[in-house]
């Protein structure tokens, strides 16, 4: 008997533990003034494009008095006919409806809110907003959920094999490829939008004109509209392909274009120099996770173009004619702590006679006929910020009233037959408005203290006397370097 004595007390205090645990989780609150917080009152998302499930946004809900809760009901104003969709702790509803969840005192909940709106038959976006309601000791609070959908044509692999304007009516939602056939002619009306898919990309065998105006650019960039740690995706690189221009593809034209956030910009094969490839004008191309622009032996013009943030470079050019005038090559490519994406160490400008196809290739000379600069800011913070002139004996390049990174560079007399740079600054911070690596952001206009100011070639200035933010050059001492002349008014 005195064997089982000890046995017999440890079960009458496990019982009598048990016992009061289940007293106290069983002690709920039933006090109006015991309610629920949230760790926001609106769960906001921004573009959503209908009949696409969005990612997911989070909730949290906490219970902060000294009692347990049981939340009577947790449902959605708009039940099973709303855009949105809940799921807590892990558990879904086909109804968007949970009832008596019990959550403990000083403890929470975590709920994930995600949208699937069905098509709106407009083309105008509109907003859907429904509320997430609780109902707590008779008690009912309300957390908002809003959103603008989006209807888009949405397009998986298309091939267009016929000469076609695409209009600005609603966006473009492309997955895989968009594919212009050889020989087609596409033109982009201004206003457009494409939103691409993950590892999307434009193939051009034909002809691209894309013409958008100040007012209405025309976009091409990532289909995220969420963001990355704190990072917006519109921010993010390479979260689609790139734009391929084939070998038979000619007489390409962009015209206030903004592209961004590929996985390389545009990507131009070998061609004839005797037929023009490209011309750009008033484009921003940004933000991308491999190069900007790789063209071989191509013939390219761009004008008033902000060209800006790759890993790899921003110009790759081998062989070919090429002319820029008032540009901003820029490269600050650079990885957020949390993002990880490595900083660029490349060189900002590539000039190359040697065309390969392969690091055991020997290659084929393609000289430059011709690589001219006027007015233009060439920059980068990376540890390989220069430009790169491969072959000297087989380039020609030509610098004019350009900010230029090469600290060994000197002026040339602009009378010598020979010369490559002319009137440049040389090594010296052209000084933008804002960079930061927090957030990727950048505004790569000039500063009230930037050196580049009133020291572009007005000869050159005068044939594009307005620039990329359509201001004119020509109302102070005299225009500025780069794509963008100083206002007072973007201080």
């Amino acid at each position: 008997m005195k064997a089982r004595f000890p046995l017999y007390i440890c079960i009458c205090i496990l019982h009598l533990l048990l016992f009061s645990c289940n007293n106290r989780w069983d002690d709920f609150s039933t006090d109006p003034d015991d309610v629920l917080s949230f760790s926001t009152d609106t769960v906001a998302f921004d573009t959503i494009i209908s009949t696409i499930m969005t990612p997911y946004r989070s909730l949290m809900v906490y219970n902060r008095n000294s009692k347990p809760l049981r939340i009577s009901s947790v449902s959605l104003q708009n039940g099973v006919g709303s855009a949105y969709k809940i799921n807590i702790d892990g558990r879904n509803s086909a109804d968007n409806t949970f009832q008596d969840l019990e959550i403990r005192e000083k403890d929470s909940l975590y709920i994930l809110v995600s949208a699937k709106p069905t098509e709106s038959g407009q083309n105008l976006p509109q907003d859907i907003t429904d509320h997430l309601q609780f109902v707590t000791n008779g008690v009912l609070q309300e957390v908002v959920l809003s959103g603008t959908t989006q209807d888009v044509f949405l397009w998986r692999g298309r091939t267009i094999s016929r000469d076609t304007i695409l209009g600005a009516e609603k966006p473009y939602l492309i997955f895989d490829s968009l594919v212009i056939d050889e020989g087609v002619n596409v033109s982009i009306a201004a206003g457009a939008v494409f939103y691409m898919h993950n590892l999307a990309e434009w193939v051009v065998k034909g002809s691209l004109k894309a013409h958008g105006t100040l007012d209405k650019p025309i976009v091409i960039r990532g289909d995220r509209f969420d963001n990355y740690v704190d990072i917006p995706y519109d921010h993010v690189p390479g979260q689609w392909g790139g734009i391929y221009l084939e070998s038979g593809s000619y007489d390409n034209e962009l015209t206030h274009v903004r592209i961004r956030n590929g996985l390389y910009g545009l990507l131009c094969a070998p061609s004839d120099t005797l037929q023009s490839k490209m011309k750009m004008s008033n484009v921003v191309m940004t933000n991308f996770k491999g190069f900007l622009l790789y063209a071989v032996n191509c013939k390219i013009e761009a004008d008033n173009c902000e060209l800006s943030n790759a890993k790899d470079g921003l110009l790759i050019l081998t062989g070919g004619s090429y002319r820029f005038n008032h540009c901003t090559i820029v490269n600050y490519y650079m990885s957020n702590q949390e993002a990880g994406w490595g900083n660029s160490d490349n060189e900002t400008v590539w000039l190359l006679s040697t065309y390969r196809t392969s690091l055991e290739d020997e290659g084929v000379t393609l000289p430059i006929g011709r690589a001219d600069f006027f007015n233009t800011v060439i920059w980068g913070n990376g540890a390989g910020s220069d430009i790169t002139i491969g072959d000297t004996m087989a380039i020609r390049s030509y610098f004019m009233n350009c900010v230029i990174p090469n600290a060994t560079a000197t002026n040339d007399s602009i009378d010598d037959p020979n010369a490559q740079v002319v009137h440049c600054l040389i090594h010296e911070d052209p000084k933008f408005r804002k960079i930061r690596s927090d957030d990727l952001s950048y505004d790569f206009r000039l500063d009230s203290l930037s050196p580049a100011r009133n020291i572009a070639n007005p000869l050159y200035a005068s044939e594009l006397p307005l620039d990329l933010d359509g201001k004119n050059r020509f109302t102070d001492t005299a225009p500025d370097i780069g794509a963008y002349e100083y206002q007072p008014e973007n201080e």
